[in-house]
């Protein structure tokens, strides 16, 4: 019988994978700590283990590291609560077969636990990274799972598309990848500095100099469709491994002929999904003192609460480079701790104030609509339509008034939108 080795210390969960073992016909043995597993692993043999980073007495990749002494070591499944860029590509440096996130989703991790318990072992050793040096960090669900396509990007030499918004960390992330795999720095070419007559030269001349390397196309949907047709032959004929970011939806562009379907599928062997950042504002009070950190190591400049709680409230439409920007000013203007509102760039104070402001004019607004007897107010949907009606009047204008402009922006549903312009609007 084979036989599984589960080193966490959260008894709900270990009983929980305990169980999944079990249905797979193997038999789960638990250790609640790294050197309780450890001692276990030395002492009988394992077809694989199922490794927290965050234990009670050591990092679980201690653990793993020492695992992989062993004459003979077992695969290893890693599981973490704390995701980040380094962990993700020191685990699978050190070797470990795949990287999972907590929450645990259990219908993920059970098919890979059978896959390791039937392949030979040779076939479930990872390929190692180069280890070295990253500057991303996160720890939201969104950006935990990038950095675990990240980590897989290292141990091959698969092409990898990178989207996002501007300012994201998708360069950033595409130099990780490749020079953690090869050590060397890829040859970039930004698509949109040229014009559609050099464009096709200056690939050529990229993909020349990347051979044998790696080439980073950037903003790739503005590449021209003839300048496609040369990177998806370049791509069928090897000897350049091609990472890709793009700002711009290309799986909608695909849809709309502007993009090749099949340069889109020959980028997008893997993919990394980088998210904005006011999609994981709990990341914020951990970047921004990171950067302030290296901007004024010395002056360990700590964050005020009235300071995070601007910086949770703003829409940061430049992302992770505008929040970067944002703490050279405040390294340059705080002299000693703690940053105050003050030490912010005003466009950050102006937008806080904003929102004070809309949720003033809001509550007198709902004041007046709801001075009246309560059989007689307004429904909640009428609210909603009026504040909508609003917004998408305004939003309209900003876009020049054309809707699919506006909902690729947005990353709303076009059919959604177009039914509320024609609810709301009286718009066809």
């Amino acid at each position: 019988m084979n036989r599984v080795l589960i080193i966490e210390d959260e008894y709900a969960l270990a009983a929980a994978l305990a169980s999944v073992v079990r249905r797979l016909g193997a038999e789960p043995v638990v250790a609640a700590s790294g050197q309780g597993g450890l001692d276990k692993a030395r002492k009988q043999k394992f077809d694989a283990v199922l490794l927290d980073i965050g234990l009670p007495d050591m990092s679980g990749l201690q653990v793993l590291s020492e695992l992989q002494k062993e004459p003979d070591p077992p695969a290893v499944l890693v599981i973490t609560a704390h995701g980040t860029l380094d962990n993700a590509l020191e685990a699978r440096r050190l070797g470990a077969h795949d990287y999972f996130l907590k929450p645990l989703n259990l219908a993920e991790i059970q098919p890979q636990l059978r896959a390791l318990l039937t392949l030979p072992r040779q076939e479930t050793q990872a390929e190692a990274a180069v280890p070295g040096p990253a500057s991303m960090t996160g720890s939201t669900p969104l950006m935990q799972r990038a950095f675990s396509v990240i980590a897989q990007a290292c141990a091959t030499q698969v092409p990898v598309l990178l989207t996002g918004q501007p300012g994201t960390g998708k360069t950033l992330a595409a130099e990780v990848i490749a020079t953690r795999h090869g050590g060397h720095a890829p040859i970039r070419f930004r698509c949109d500095e040229w014009t559609a007559e050099q464009a096709g030269d200056m690939l050529v001349q990229s993909l020349e100099r990347a051979k044998g390397g790696t080439l980073l196309i950037e903003e790739a949907g503005s590449l021209p469709l003839p300048v496609q047709a040369v990177l998806s032959n370049a791509l069928t004929k090897g000897g350049v491994r091609v990472l890709a970011t793009s700002s711009m939806p290309l799986l909608e562009m695909v849809r709309e002929g502007r993009f090749r379907e099949d340069l889109y599928y020959q980028l997008s062997v893997l993919h990394v999904a980088l998210p904005a950042l006011a999609e994981r504002t709990e990341d914020i009070p951990a970047l921004a003192t990171a950067m302030l950190l290296r901007h004024a190591p010395e002056r360990e400049l700590s964050l005020s609460q009235e300071v995070l709680a601007s910086l949770k409230a703003y829409a940061w439409p430049g992302n992770v480079r505008e929040l970067a920007t944002a703490m050279q000013h405040v390294a340059a203007v705080c002299p000693a701790p703690p940053v105050l509102p003050r030490h912010l760039p005003d466009v950050i104070v102006a937008s806080t104030h904003l929102e004070q402001s809309l949720d003033r004019a809001l509550v007198a607004w709902l004041d007046q609509k709801l001075t009246c007897e309560e059989r007689a107010m307004p429904e909640y949907d009428t609210l909603l339509a009026a504040v909508e009606k609003l917004l998408l009047g305004e939003l309209l204008t900003r876009f020049d008034d054309k809707p699919t402009r506006m909902a690729a922006a947005l990353n709303m549903n076009r059919a959604t939108l177009r039914r509320k312009l024609r609810e709301l609007l009286g718009r066809e």
